[in-house]
């Protein structure tokens, strides 16, 4: 008996995502979410209210525990769900974050039609919670494992994400430090040749560009004690461990290709947009999901993210636009001098300030606070120190408290109509550091390096740290039209994978360029091709041998747009209470593994795909007992069918460490034991894995 009520449950978990369904919007209007043959949600709505509310639903049902871990990881909220080992994470958020007073007044900046479109996707969001109160069915596992309920989802929790993903992908260089350590340790000669502030070798994506301006450049001279330095780096690498051990996106990088009417075998222009937001595998939802957004004012399909309305990367019915991070330096460390030890006052413009100090409360998992206080001076968060030595040491970043504005470029590049439209938005709100991509159906084609960077004027070396007395403050902004940026009319092709946008841009602290090697096997295939085919496009990724997170080829055809893509290694994150995978979790795997793409099925009102007679494979995982263990636990599970089972276990880091069962087996309830005597204390991960689904279950081992 109590196997057929499982059976049942399973049976509903994979219809989840294969019913289209109609909605009420806030509004009043009705909203339909159509999802195709892989699960990506095609949002149909009367009014701009109703499609963002259906986007929002429609992200909750597939990847409501991304949504949770997204808010968590943005706002320093990790060791209340999974431990304290995570507060140094949570605190490192918070000083390098906003108030929750600031986040008000960035969000009151926002336009009144953006302020509706964060409300409705957060209406959208907890209607699907609602949902989720009443059918405990439709809570992913994640939840059951950690004992935790979601709360409802804020237009605060979207601007952090907002801001958390601006930061780790828009900004570069903050490394200053780490630069003055090799020229404390190496010497002059050294650092000037293997530190260049202008590599005139570097592979770039504008071509035959001219040579740097000479410019003499300055250093106040202060030093800093190796010791301290060291700390900081094995401080930000430890930071990094965290964010890979929690699930968070980890991966920096990015290619895309634009291809002119001249390279193109047909005349149209053609955009391959890849980005790369974390490694794929296969049981693991990438941080990119794709939708489709249609109502009266907005047409778009492409990449979002979990947490945010709208598409990041994309296309509408007469553009298409793709983004690779930067790597320009818009953050610079400031070394501002304390009146002693206790650093309560640092010195600037000839007179004492006091340093701001903010106390945050983070609460911790099973009850408790950690309450702690961080600190700001002028230039930014303070992220160091050497009280000892009366130094602080702070955090300046060039679009400081201006993240939300990149939603206002988005909000107006999904209703542009014109290469002017989409680069006047651009020039008006894009602050982050990025290289942009652009295609469209008149033909054209444009690559900018994007973002808000110091103009350099003041002279002090941008490898180097700035004396925070006021003697060397910033000189002002790049304008946008100074920036890099080259249309089809100047070369037949660009492509770019991070690296430097043209030869005379300086780079700063954050040398040498990523990328160069990368762009230039990009290069190496496209070169040689006099008509460039769509085939060669999507060809692209195979023949540099790196795949993106999200992929989309993409050729204008004058009124139509000829559209591919992929998102390994599926659509939908969810996974049910019993542990079992939706039917779309990892469904795009094999195309993946094919180096092939996908129809997006952009405008095509049934795209929806009746699975309602699909049964998921089922299969039971018990607890482990006892659990905690030491050393040696039972572990029991049943498989319904004939067919591929596998017992695997992993440790906190997703590293392998034993393989317990791998073999076919006839239907039955089986039990292996697991004898982890030469492993270490910790949380680890039984997993098994039949021929399409995996059931996770958290194991304790205490010495």
């Amino acid at each position: 008996m109590k196997i057929k009520a499982i059976a049942i449950c399973l049976l509903i978990s994979g219809m989840l995502f294969a019913q289209d369904i109609t909605l009420e919007s806030p509004d009043g209007s009705p909203v339909t979410i159509h999802r195709d043959e892989y699960g990506v949600p095609h949002i149909f709505a009367e009014s701009e209210t109703g499609v963002f509310f259906g986007q929002g639903y429609a992200v909750a049902e597939d990847r409501l525990f991304q949504l949770e871990l997204n808010r968590r990881g943005a706002e320093g909220r990790l060791s209340e769900v999974l431990g304290s080992s995570y507060l140094d994470w949570d605190r490192y958020r918070r000083i390098i974050s906003y108030t929750q007073a600031e986040k008000q007044a960035q969000y009151d900046q926002l336009s009144e039609d953006l302020q509706n479109v964060a409300e409705s996707y957060c209406e959208g969001i907890n209607t699907y919670l609602d949902s989720v109160a009443v059918d405990p069915y439709l809570k992913p596992f994640e939840f059951f494992l950690l004992d935790i309920d979601m709360e409802p989802w804020t237009v605060f929790n979207t601007l952090s994400v907002i801001q958390y993903m601006a930061l780790d992908y828009g900004s570069s260089g903050g490394t200053e430090l780490d630069r003055l350590w090799e020229l404390q340790n190496y010497g002059q000669e050294w650092f000037d040749a293997n530190r260049p502030i202008n590599d005139p070798t570097a592979p770039t994506t504008i071509e035959g560009g001219a040579a740097a301006e000479p410019q003499t450049w300055t250093y106040s001279g202060i030093t800093v004690r190796n010791e301290i330095i060291e700390e900081y780096i094995a401080y930000r690498e430890h930071l990094e461990e965290l964010r890979a051990s929690a699930g968070l996106s980890d991966t920096f990088g990015s290619f895309a290709l634009l291809a002119t009417p001249e390279k193109s075998a047909t005349g149209n222009v053609m955009l391959l947009g890849c980005p790369q937001m974390g490694t794929p595998q296969e049981d693991t939802p990438q941080i990119n999901n794709e939708v489709e957004l249609m109502c009266p004012t907005i047409h778009v399909g492409g990449m979002a993210i979990a947490g945010i309305p709208g598409l990041m990367i994309g296309h509408t019915e007469h553009h298409g636009w793709s983004m690779t991070s930067g790597a320009t330096d818009n953050i610079d460390i400031y070394i501002d001098s304390t009146s002693d030890a206790t650093g309560s006052q640092y010195w600037y413009n000839d007179e004492w300030h006091d340093v701001e100090a903010i106390i945050d409360t983070i609460p911790l998992q099973f009850g408790g606070e950690d309450i702690f206080t961080h600190y700001r001076t002028v230039h930014g968060p303070v992220i160091t120190s050497d009280l000892e030595n009366h130094q602080l040491f702070t955090r300046k970043l060039t679009f400081w408290q201006q993240e939300y504005r990149g939603m206002e470029f988005y909000y107006d590049n999904w209703k542009a109509s014109s290469l002017e439209q989409f680069e006047q938005a651009a020039a008006d709100n894009w602050v982050m550091g990025f290289n942009m991509h652009y295609a469209d159906q008149e033909q054209n084609v444009k690559y900018w390096h994007l973002g808000l960077y110091q103009d350099r004027t003041d002279g002090v070396d941008p490898r180097l740290p700035h004396k925070g007395d006021g003697s060397e403050e910033w000189g002002g902004l790049i304008p946008f039209e100074e920036l890099p940026q080259a249309d089809g009319t100047q070369q037949d092709y660009f492509a770019n994978w991070n690296n430097k946008p043209v030869s005379w841009w300086n780079n700063g602290d954050n040398v040498p360029w990523i990328g160069g090697q990368h762009v230039t096997d990009i290069k190496d295939y496209v070169s040689p091709i006099s008509q460039f085919t769509y085939d060669n496009l999507k060809d692209t990724p195979f023949n540099v041998n790196s795949h993106g997170t999200y992929q989309h080829a993409l050729e204008f055809l004058g009124e139509a747009v000829r559209d591919e893509n992929i998102v390994p290694p599926g659509q939908s994150g969810f996974i049910n209470w019993q542990g079992i995978p939706s039917p779309h979790f990892d469904d795009q795997w094999p195309l993946h593994l094919a180096w092939e793409f996908k129809d997006q099925q952009f405008g095509i009102e049934d795209a929806g795909v009746d699975q309602s007679n699909v049964i998921p494979e089922i299969m039971i995982l018990h607890q482990n007992y006892p659990n905690p263990f030491n050393p040696v636990t039972n572990i029991t599970f049943m498989v319904e069918t004939y067919g591929y089972a596998s017992i695997r276990i992993y440790d906190i880091k997703g590293r392998l460490v034993e393989t317990l069962v791998e073999e076919q087996l006839p239907s039955g309830q089986y039990e292996v034991h697991w004898d982890a005597s030469d492993l270490p204390s910790g949380v680890y991960f039984i997993r098994l894995t039949g021929s399409n689904k995996s059931i996770t279950k958290k194991a304790v081992l205490l010495k």
